[in-house]
């Protein structure tokens, strides 16, 4: 997959068959409308394209730095990479690019620079100043600018939408496996491992401590049910984690991810891992020793694996 970021760089030969979106989560509904894509392109035997924009529009527009995104933008080229996708069109978007019209945004970008053929957006799609384009927009459009416009019907899962705002939704609601279902994936969490002060070894459950990084959605404090995986090792491991303040060791009500990985005993400092998250076990809460910790952290991993 070729990552363009500027329009000035673009060089290709074909015609595109291009989607457009934030794809944030990347849910069973994007991945209709890139498995869309993929099959016209086939057909027609012309390159896949998505574009799509950073930062996120909504954080552009309303300054929501905190606790949005559900994936990491390298984890978004990630999940376009391993769909098969020829393309991926990363535009900074800005006061310039937020300013241009629908009009514009469809004749000089999506026609003239990138040459495309056909466009497949979803239901609700809509683009351009004050979102005045939209699909109605495109399919009058058509004819006169030579393009095709396919749209793609949205997604259910026991009659729930699947959209980004519903798996957000669910994640803070520590419903997980119900986001887990409109992602068609586990809703996962990717950072670097930090070095801790090693009290999780002291209480006999040596932890992996993630930084809690602050464009991204987190899930309600609490113990969830995870595996963890190494790309270091290209493994995947069972583990327990608790995202919170630890109450009970520590007052500097400072977010971060705790991970214990079963039968694991290597230091990987400094490494990105990612956090596959399965279940929700139970809150956090602040117990009124280590001892009453340790008990607990027992009976969670009990519940893990029975």
């Amino acid at each position: 997959m070729r990552i363009i970021r500027s329009l000035d760089k673009i060089n290709i030969n074909k015609p595109l068959c291009l989607t457009i979106g934030n794809f944030d989560g990347f849910h069973l509904g994007h991945k209709k409308i890139l498995n869309k894509i993929k099959e016209i392109a086939k057909h027609e035997n012309i390159p896949t394209a998505v574009l799509s924009f950073e930062p996120h529009p909504t954080i552009f527009f309303k300054k929501k730095f905190n606790d949005y995104r559900i994936n990491s933008a390298s984890q978004k080229l990630k999940f376009i990479k391993d769909f098969g996708i020829d393309y991926a069109i990363i535009l900074n978007f800005n006061q310039n690019l937020s300013q241009i019209s629908a009009n514009q945004f469809l004749e000089q970008i999506i026609l003239n620079t990138l040459n495309t053929k056909y466009i497949i957006v979803g239901h609700d799609f809509c683009f351009g100043k004050n979102k005045q384009g939209n699909i109605s927009f495109l399919k009058d459009n058509e004819s006169k600018l030579n393009f095709k416009t396919i749209t793609i019907d949205p997604v259910f899962i026991d009659k729930v939408l699947c959209s980004s705002s519903n798996v957000r939704l669910n994640i803070k609601n520590s419903q997980i496996k119900e986001a887990n279902q409109i992602l068609g994936h586990c809703y996962n969490y990717e950072s670097i491992v930090l070095t801790g002060n090693k009290l999780g070894s002291k209480i006999g459950f040596p932890t992996v401590n993630l930084a809690s990084k602050n464009s991204l959605l987190k899930p309600k404090y609490g113990v969830y049910k995870t595996k963890t995986f190494l790309p270091h090792l290209n493994q995947k491991f069972d583990s327990i984690t608790n995202f919170g303040v630890k109450p009970t060791v520590s007052n500097q009500n400072k977010e971060i991810f705790e991970t214990h990985i079963f039968d694991f005993n290597q230091e990987i400092y400094g490494r990105k891992i990612c956090l596959e998250f399965f279940d929700f076990i139970r809150e956090e809460k602040k117990f009124s020793s280590t001892d009453e910790l340790r008990k607990q952290i027992y009976q969670d991993i009990n519940t893990i694996l029975t």
